[in-house]
């Protein structure tokens, strides 16, 4: 009997060194991916954004976006053409009680440069503007209509406030349709007036974005949003907002949680979950918002960073797998999505 225990052990042993061996001679456990390496990894996923901005600097509207604004010492402003354009509008548009009354301000208006005002051209079911592009513009050779505003009485911060629910605007320069927006199917929840479905839809061609918030079971809610370039996927989200009992029962100081992913490109995700607390919708600290919410930067399935706010700096940090951090806004710059990114 003692035989046979001895040569079970040595089998065993022999067994575990053997696998040892194995492993070592597979390579391991992987090491983590070092932070350079995780850092151009993420850039070059994520090179639709850069693309997507090129070709946005390429449109209509961002030439008449570059009109409209003028840089300043505290940065980007609105140039005094559009400040000209923009306090204009005052004189025809009907903002009686506080509010913008769209049906009694339809109309088709154009700008005068001589006299630097709008005037009334013809009446008309919908909005319609007509003004130069540019201030060296020869003629009024864009047009804004707002075909269709409607607005809901909704509860916000203890007063009721006129919420469009219903918009449909567009914008052409040179008769071609530079840009197009359409909100619809917005609902709220009775007693907070907090937004449970809308659909929306933007384009400035080629771009497009979509975006859609709808209703599920058991107090859930279901958003996705979509962006392309000429058709092509550039992000797609797809978040579940849990307010059911269950969820608000696991924690008393939690009304509910945000669960969803954002994909970038084929191989980059961001993965997060939030858990929804009464404090957020008041002054909540950034420190107590970070306990509270997650975020995870995989490629290819495999995690490579998390986000987390960095108190003693007072700003959102990436650490990578390797402990390496960086400020979240230097690795969106490279990336070139960041404010005075080139």
């Amino acid at each position: 009997m003692r035989n046979r225990l001895r040569s079970a052990a040595l089998l065993l042993a022999f067994t575990l060194v053997g696998a040892g061996l194995l492993s070592c001679d597979q390579g391991g456990p992987s090491p983590p991916m070092t932070a350079d390496e995780a850092r151009r990894q993420i850039i070059e996923s994520a090179s639709g954004l850069q693309e997507a901005a090129a070709t946005f600097d390429q449109t209509p509207l961002a030439r008449l976006s570059g009109a409209m604004m003028g840089s300043g010492a505290d940065g980007k402003k609105v140039s005094p053409w559009g400040e000209a354009l923009i306090s204009g509008l005052g004189a025809v548009l009907d903002t009686t009680g506080g509010s913008f009354n769209y049906d009694a301000s339809t109309g088709a208006y154009v700008w005068n440069p001589d006299t630097q005002a709008w005037r009334q051209e013809r009446p008309a079911d919908s909005l319609i503007l007509r003004f130069p592009e540019s201030p060296d513009a020869p003629s009024n050779n864009a047009t804004f209509t707002l075909s269709r505003y409607e607005t809901r009485s909704v509860p916000v911060a203890g007063s009721t406030e006129e919420v469009p629910t219903k918009v449909g605007a567009s914008l052409s320069v040179d008769g071609t349709e530079a840009f197009a927006l359409s909100l619809k199917d917005v609902s709220f929840t009775p007693l907070l007036g907090i937004p449970q479905s809308f659909s929306l839809d933007v384009t400035a061609a080629p771009l497009a974005f979509t975006t859609s918030l709808e209703p599920g079971q058991n107090g859930t809610f279901q958003y996705e949003d979509r962006f392309r370039n000429d058709g092509q996927p550039v992000t797609a989200t797809t978040a579940t907002v849990d307010l059911s009992p269950e969820s608000a029962e696991s924690s008393e100081n939690t009304l509910g949680r945000v669960e969803g992913t954002t994909q970038v490109g084929q191989d980059l995700a961001i993965e997060y979950t939030a858990d929804i607390a009464p404090s957020a919708l008041e002054d909540a600290s950034a420190d107590e918002l970070d306990d509270r919410v997650d975020v995870d930067v995989r490629l290819q399935g495999d995690r490579v960073a998390t986000l987390r706010y960095d108190g003693a700096a007072e700003q959102v940090v990436v650490e990578y797998a390797d402990g390496t951090t960086e400020p979240l806004s230097d690795l969106l710059r490279e990336i070139g999505v960041a404010e005075g990114a080139s």
